[in-house]
């Protein structure tokens, strides 16, 4: 009894984080499915498929890929990506395994979604005072998997269970970085602020499209935040524990991808050291990072033979190994629409002329704020951050001191942008210029994900933009919903409109609003909160948000929609999948 009642006293003081960490989870499940790209995930599919049977090396494909990030060592073939995510997701693929022996993986992951919907009515109801929460988790429960089941068909594990496996440790990784996120800015801000913030990443960045693929820029960018908040903590609690679980997230996040690692390890080492040089600590937190550094060393070794080797350095495949079949291999057939899709995209906007300026001031300013081929910059993606830029304004204005957060967050931008510059100097590695110039089709920049973070943070440190949000957030939040609704029934009656083209338009329209309606803000300082310029910057706060909502619903479509067709797309959420056949059917 008494253990049901500390169970219950935990739930209560933690409602909100509860909420925020379910809600996540049974949204990216509710947009999870065996959708996949052909290069670079069919290459991880392909790793993950070797190291279930006891090999890093490539001997056999699960899926026929022909072409992607592959590197040829010695007679062996070997795909480039970290297997950091994979040896994450090998405890889910055995649990998933046991699952479908016992009543089906697929049916275990659907009532996870509808446990987790279940759960988040369940908290909702219990923190808004209603009678019987518990009530009301039951009828969710049962109306989210009553409606499922009657549309049920039962993904085959033996072939899908691979891509299962890493793409729900890639959606439960995702729901603790949003749950970070919420940590991170109610530590340094309040509890509406962190509710905003956590929504934001949620709804108004490309996390969550990374949430549902097979890649590891959300293990990335989850282990970069855990330190940069696990950094906060260590100023504010003065415990050594912080700042060494920081270094060690720092060091894992290298075995993950190498250069956003070294970069917040530098961050790190910067900024703690500046202000601390005890020779034990300084013993502590190299053994610290060391010690975290094992598996990065570990695969070097295994695969290059040498543990101080970058696999980003190694040549891609100059000549072709043969490969065997895997069991249960997977042969996605030609679809047949694919005219068609081409002649719709083309309708709806996307430019495939791949040429672009490779000046680095050129791609600097395409990655924040241009449109190239069909990539978007940054702030075009999200308009809101746009405000971030404001914060050096106010900083000078109001002669303000930067603390540690500003510090160590300002100098991950700088380190990270000296990085790629040093990169291409120093030995014509582009790797900016190959993501705008080789992925015709994207919004934006995933190696950057970091940055939307970070200029978030600066958005949200500005005291009006704090102000406006805490004082109107529910009506910031009814506006959001408002304007994404009409703009979703636009495009239907519309369709199809050039979206691309048009979304371009207004969000650019959107950004220079937001930048002169802050300003003048600033600038006139008023205290009274109520003006019409106030009202004025809610609603074109709201209308940012919103456009990059509807951006990224968008772009989950298209790619449901014409990467591969829906008859070869199984959705997690029967009902999800039978509405994307529909739309596909009714277009094509």
């Amino acid at each position: 009894m008494k253990i049901i009642e500390k169970f219950l006293s935990i739930l209560d003081s933690n409602q909100l984080s509860l909420i925020i960490f379910f809600g996540s989870l049974f949204l990216f499940l509710g947009f999870a499915s065996t959708r996949l790209f052909f290069s670079d995930e069919g290459v991880i599919l392909n790793q993950f498929y070797n190291l279930i049977h006891g090999s890093i090396v490539l001997e056999s494909f699960k899926i026929n890929t022909t072409k992607g990030v592959f590197a040829i060592i010695g007679d062996h073939l070997f795909g480039k990506f970290s297997y950091s995510l994979l040896i994450l997701s090998l405890p889910i693929y055995y649990i998933l395994k046991i699952m479908d022996f016992l009543a089906g993986a697929h049916l275990f992951i659907l009532n996870l979604w509808a446990l987790s919907g279940a759960f988040v009515t369940y908290l909702i109801t219990k923190y808004r005072n209603f009678k019987n929460p518990l009530l009301y988790g039951a009828v969710s429960y049962i109306v989210l998997i009553a409606t499922n089941l009657y549309f049920f068909k039962p993904i085959y594990f033996p072939m899908w269970g691979e891509l299962l496996s890493i793409e729900l440790t890639n959606v439960i990784i995702s729901s603790f970085l949003v749950l970070f996120v919420y940590f991170f800015f109610k530590d340094l801000f309040n509890t509406k602020i962190a509710l905003f913030a956590s929504l934001f990443l949620v709804f108004a960045t490309p996390v969550s499209f990374y949430s549902v693929t097979l890649k590891h820029h959300t293990l990335s960018l989850f282990l970069t935040v855990l330190a940069f908040y696990l950094f906060y903590k260590y100023q504010e609690k003065k415990d050594d524990t912080f700042i060494y679980l920081a270094y060690a997230s720092a060091a894992l996040c290298i075995w993950t991808r190498t250069l956003d690692g070294v970069v917040l390890l530098a961050s790190l080492l910067i900024m703690d050291l500046a202000g601390n040089h005890r020779i034990k600590h300084i013993v502590n937190i190299s053994l610290i990072i060391i010690i975290a550094l094992i598996p990065f060393f570990i695969f070097n070794y295994l695969i290059l033979g040498n543990p101080f080797s970058i696999m980003e350095t190694v040549p891609l495949a100059d000549r072709s190994i043969e490969v065997k079949t895997g069991k249960d291999f997977i042969i996605f057939n030609e679809n047949l629409n694919q005219q068609k899709q081409a002649n719709l995209l083309n309708e709806l906007g996307f430019n495939w002329n791949t040429d672009v300026k490779t000046g680095w001031q050129d791609v600097l300013l395409d990655i924040i704020l241009l449109r190239t081929v069909n990539a978007f910059g940054v702030f075009l993606v999200s308009p809101f951050l746009i405000i971030s830029v404001i914060f050096i304004i106010d900083i000078v204005r109001k002669n303000i001191k930067l603390n540690m957060m500003d510090k160590i967050l300002g100098l991950y931008l700088i380190l990270v942008f000296t990085a790629y510059s040093l990169l291409n100097v120093l030995f014509n590695m582009n790797f900016i210029i190959y993501i705008i110039r080789d992925t015709p089709v994207v919004i934006e920049y995933r190696y950057l994900l970091i940055i939307y973070f970070i200029l978030l943070y600066f958005a949200l440190s500005i005291y009006k933009i704090k102000e406006l949000i805490e004082n109107n957030f529910n009506k910031i939040i009814i506006l959001y919903g408002s304007i994404l609704l009409i703009s979703a029934i636009y495009f239907i009656v519309k369709f199809p409109l050039p979206f691309m083209n048009l979304y371009y338009q207004v969000s650019l329209a959107t950004s220079i609003l937001l930048i002169i309606a802050v300003a003048f803000s600033i600038f006139i300082n008023k205290k009274s909160s109520n003006t019409l310029s106030d009202k004025l910057m809610v609603l074109i706060i709201a209308l940012s948000l919103a456009e990059a909502s509807s951006l990224l619903l968008f772009y989950y479509w298209v790619v449901n929609m014409t990467y591969i067709s829906p008859s070869q797309n199984y959705t997690i959420v029967p009902i999800l999948e039978n509405l994307i056949k529909f739309m596909y059917q009714a277009i094509l």
